[in-house]
């Protein structure tokens, strides 16, 4: 494999992340929200098993990709000199990746078969539990973007444009996720403003992918 295919191979795993995660969260339909009653719930992850249990199955595909395309971006600062947060860029990222799939692992286990057991407490401490530790992804993603976002000011790094739209959507990120001590309103888990959140910062992960397959041209 020359450099050049690796390099466009490595920025194309960023948009088969955003692909293979958004067929991953949105498989199962609207998440439950924080003040659905556990009857709500429960009809939710029996009606939809097959989704959530599917979506976990993608999700593990779209890691693979995002893990790949974790080491493509340092290499892409590094090749500019730009790799000074590069070590914390991966860390917030592997951090993320994983908190991610063990919030949604929750969900599909209680869907797997504690959800038709009858068992109301278990069924709400899980999905709670779920929904808090997918949320709690959003502090990994923000210091991956935020350092690469950091990193790009070198000049001829990245464009002026995506730095802008990494900072604006950690802003927003860490906003979204007063969801983690928020049981109703707009702000609550499955609200507007907990899933409006994190579209800023998958626009800019698709952005990142496509200058960097300009850059491997």
């Amino acid at each position: 494999m020359s450099d050049t295919t690796k390099r466009r191979f490595e920025a194309a795993m960023g948009l088969a992340f955003l692909a293979l995660m958004s067929v991953a969260l949105f498989l199962p339909g609207q998440p439950p929200k924080a003040q659905d009653s556990i009857e709500t719930i429960t009809a939710v992850l029996l009606n939809r098993r097959l989704a959530f249990l599917v979506g976990s199955y993608v999700a593990g595909l779209a890691a693979m990709a995002y893990l790949w395309f974790l080491g493509g971006v340092r290499d892409y600062l590094r090749a500019r000199g730009a790799d000074g947060l590069g070590v914390a860029a991966c860390a917030g990222g592997v951090f993320a990746i994983t908190v991610m799939l063990l919030g949604m692992a929750m969900f599909s286990g209680v869907a797997f078969v504690a959800a038709r057991l009858g068992d109301p407490p278990l069924v709400r401490a899980l999905t709670d539990t779920g929904n808090i530790v997918i949320e709690t992804s959003k502090f990994g993603f923000a210091v991956f973007v935020l350092a690469v976002s950091s990193s790009g000011c070198e000049p001829g790094a990245l464009p002026r444009w995506l730095v802008r739209l990494g900072i604006a959507s950690v802003v927003l990120m860490l906003v979204s996720a007063v969801a983690l001590f928020l049981d109703h309103g707009v702000f609550q888990f499955g609200g507007l403003i907990d899933l409006g959140g994190a579209v800023p910062v998958l626009v800019w992960i698709g952005g990142l992918s496509v200058v960097m397959l300009r850059s491997a041209r």
